[in-house]
């Protein structure tokens, strides 16, 4: 009978690092493509938030909001995102409406020191805006073998859609 105990083991553990090393690298290269998605995803939105927030009525009414955009983007954000690859997915601009509002002023001709809420005065106002709604995405390719196998080649990260009321002329009394 043959005795096994330590004999003919010299390749064992070569023959183990060979078979375990590859699934290890595999492991550790999942989460990469899902991070440069979600890095590329609060990049991109932060940039939706930004362009939405930095348009005023005249880019609306000369239609350059997409020229804008570019703009903006091209300034701020070319350290991390390439210019050329996002793209606006959805760009709705809704008809103006108005909105009417009271407001209050003191009054020194109905000055009442014994009843301080009577002192003021009620005025009408009014303000015109329109609603805007921005979506941006952002194509991208996969890194790893990962995220060719889920995701494919490339894939596009979208935004939100994110939505802003831009103020277009105010207090007509």
């Amino acid at each position: 009978m043959a005795d096994f105990n330590g004999m003919n083991e010299n390749g064992q553990s070569i023959l183990e690092f060979a078979l375990i090393l590859p699934i290890i690298v595999l492991l550790f290269t999942a989460p990469v493509d899902f991070f440069i998605c979600m890095n590329t995803k609060m990049t991109l939105s932060s940039a939706a938030s930004e362009c939405i927030s930095r348009l005023d009525y005249s880019d609306i009414s000369s239609g350059t909001v997409s020229n804008k955009l570019t703009q903006i983007i091209m300034q701020n954000f070319t350290e991390r995102l390439d210019p050329s690859k996002v793209t606006i997915e959805e760009l709705n601009t809704g008809s103006s409406q108005k909105n009417d509002y009271s407001y209050y002023v003191y009054s020194s001709d109905l000055a009442n020191p014994s009843d301080f809420g009577s002192q003021f005065e009620v005025r009408p106002g009014s303000y015109e805006y329109t609603e805007v709604q921005l979506q941006l995405s952002y194509e991208r390719p996969a890194v790893t073998f990962w995220g060719t196998f889920f995701l494919g080649n490339t894939y596009k990260v979208k935004t939100p859609v994110y939505s802003r009321d831009i103020y277009i002329s105010g207090y007509t009394p």
